[in-house]
């Protein structure tokens, strides 16, 4: 059986450049990064050098950013966040998704949507791992960890080349309430636990499992 995680990604509207806008009639999107905020040593791009992005309207276009998860090689890093987040995705295996939920700006407000995934390629675990170890990774070497001084991350996951950035995203939020999920999910998407997703609460930050990613992919 197919298994599958989704985890919220990109940037936040406490961030910078706030969030990415969604257009609802098209359901394109704007993927915004979040800044990268630690020392690297090597030069990395800022928010007006990625080609997908519009920056006519950010604040900051000149600083620095996260390129994570980044979708030219498919890699992400992970850094444990609770929520179960580190026992669901080291389930994961080989050929599984994981995907990645983002809140967006909509009609004056926001809600919350997929933005694209990985298939599976393999999971490294770096807990035990020295920095010299984990910088020596060339299959990760395009990943924004690697260009850290100190790479700080505790997983690192690669994707197939089935792995997508999406050109129009899913839409989990229902549009009368943000913090609702949309009725054709209910049964889709979980907790990390498994346990039904409660309206009102903030799921679109957590961990969460994904029952059938195939149906999920469908609606892409």
């Amino acid at each position: 059986m197919t298994k599958a995680v989704s985890l919220n990604i990109a940037s936040r509207s406490s961030d910078p450049n706030g969030r990415g806008d969604l257009n609802l009639e098209d359901r394109t999107f704007d993927y915004i990064p979040i800044p990268e905020g630690k020392e690297t040593t090597v030069e990395i791009p800022t928010y007006s050098d990625l080609e997908w992005l519009d920056t006519a309207g950010l604040k900051e276009k000149q600083i620095p950013v996260h390129l994570d998860p980044e979708f030219d090689t498919y890699t992400y890093g992970h850094i444990r966040r609770g929520f179960g987040d580190m026992n669901s995705l080291l389930s994961l295996d080989e050929d599984d998704y994981l995907f990645f939920h983002s809140t967006l700006t909509a009609s004056g407000g926001w809600l919350t949507a997929i933005i694209g995934y990985f298939q599976i390629e393999k999971i490294i675990d770096c807990r035990e791992l020295s920095d010299e170890d984990i910088k020596s990774m060339t299959d990760f070497e395009n990943n924004a960890h690697l260009k850290r001084k100190e790479p700080g991350v505790d997983l690192l996951i690669s994707g197939t080349e089935k792995s997508r950035l999406l050109e129009r995203c899913i839409l989990l939020s229902s549009l009368d309430d943000p913090r609702s999920l949309k009725d054709d999910f209910k049964e889709l998407i979980r907790t990390a636990t498994g346990k039904k997703i409660n309206d009102g609460s903030p799921w679109y930050r957590w961990t969460l499992k994904v029952l059938e990613p195939e149906e999920l992919l469908e609606m892409k």
